[in-house]
This record gives C-alpha cells, sequence and structure tokens, in this order.
C-alpha cells in the first residue's frame, strides 16, 4: 500500500541484532577466586558496525555483560577489548557478579 508521496504505508524494518555470534577469547583474568576466561561476543549490527559484549567464564559460572563495544568491524572491537585493562575487566565481573 501507497502513500499520495507514492512511498509504501509501512514503516522501513530496522534489523538490529544479527543472529550470528562469533566468539573470541581474550585470554584469563585472576581474581581472588580463581581464573576466569575472557571472552568478545561479536554481533553485526548493521553493515558497517559491530557491537560486541564481555563474557566472563569459570568451570559452570558465566557473566555477561550488555553490548558495551561499538565498532567498525570485529577485528577493530577485539582490539578495543582487549586494550581494557585488568582493573576495568574486574570491575566489570565484580559488578555483574553483584546483581
Amino acid at each position: 500500500m501507497s502513500d499520495r508521496s507514492g512511498r509504501s504505508g509501512d514503516p522501513p524494518q530496522l534489523h538490529i541484532w544479527d543472529e550470528t555470534i562469533r566468539e573470541f577469547e581474550m585470554g584469563t583474568l585472576a581474581d581472588e577466586g580463581g581464573r576466569w576466561t575472557v571472552v568478545v561476543m561479536s554481533e553485526r549490527a548493521a553493515v558497517d558496525l559491530c557491537r560486541g559484549r564481555i563474557s566472563f567464564r569459570r568451570d559452570e559460572e558465566r557473566y555477561d555483560t550488555d553490548a558495551i563495544l561499538l565498532e567498525e568491524n570485529e577485528q577493530e572491537m577485539v582490539k578495543r577489548a582487549t586494550e581494557l585493562p585488568a582493573s576495568t575487566l574486574r570491575q566489570l565481573l565484580a559488578a555483574l557478579r553483584s546483581d
């Protein structure tokens, strides 16, 4: 259906979250309870944007941030994630564990 201007009456659909999640292991993070594996989870947000979450994993425990990274491609997103200092990662983990 079109309006008087000839445009379709349906609003454009915004595809926000790609269903394909790719994971990149960053390494480990030590805290008083042991060692956590730190993983970056990447999803395509748009043709030219990737967004990522940080995942902390140890045995059966797992804590994931919301999407906190946004870069043009996966390589830049992973690079940005690996630049986060251990103190920042520990703060993120502590905040996630306190919820």
